[in-house]
């Protein structure tokens, strides 16, 4: 994304809260200067995660593989411990 106003920023803060409230993670990657300074002033990152804002393709890529990994290990963890 190229801009975005403060509108546009809340729309994004709740789609990842309500990901975050079922279980799934937003990813953010590649955003732009004016983007990237008005999600800075809105603290932002409480509602994404530090973790989940990359600054590339690459790293968003590898991030996903990291958050499918722990997803699945938790719910092969949960199925197991169920199953006693």
């Amino acid at each position: 994304m190229t801009a975005i106003d403060a509108t546009g920023l809340g729309a994004i803060r709740d789609l990842a809260d309500t990901l975050q409230a079922s279980g799934r993670s937003l990813l953010l990657c590649g955003a732009r200067e004016q983007p990237s300074q008005l999600m800075k002033q809105a603290d932002f990152e409480r509602h994404v995660g530090s973790e989940n804002i990359c600054g590339s393709i690459t790293e968003a890529l590898q991030r996903a593989a990291e958050v499918y990994r722990l997803h699945h290990a938790d719910k092969a963890t949960s199925e197991l411990t169920a199953g006693r």
